[in-house]
């Protein structure tokens, strides 16, 4: 009985990707690109953290960046944490995140933002 249910799901859930591949893939390319982005950052944020603990100091520049990345990390952990916490989160995050980009409340971290937009 498993057996049907998992098998029906599995060709709903491939139905579904081949109706919207192009959602999907577009999907799949921001969300790879913004690991990609991530990475460099935080390889950027160690050589500047790296920088501050040798020499004492680091630009304007530096410091502007190393605060807009503590702040896409804090977005992070802020959507990430339920994930782990709530039962259910996976269902719940979608919706926060409109409705916080309807009251015009910015919760996606900018790695993971489509450059089109």
């Amino acid at each position: 009985m498993s057996e049907k249910k998992t098998s029906r799901s599995y060709r709903l859930f491939r139905h579904f990707i081949h109706r919207n591949r192009i959602m999907v893939t577009d999907a799949l390319d921001i969300f790879f690109n913004g690991l990609k982005s991530g990475a460099s950052d935080t390889k950027k944020t160690r050589l500047i953290i790296q920088t501050y603990v040798s020499k004492g100091e680091i630009s304007k520049e530096e410091e502007k960046f190393l605060k807009f990345y503590i702040v896409d990390m804090l977005k992070i952990a802020g959507i990430g944490i339920p994930f782990v916490l709530l039962p259910g989160a996976s269902v719940i995050i979608p919706f926060v995140i409109r409705a916080a980009e309807k009251r015009k409340i910015d919760l996606i971290p900018s790695n993971f933002k489509s450059k089109s937009k």
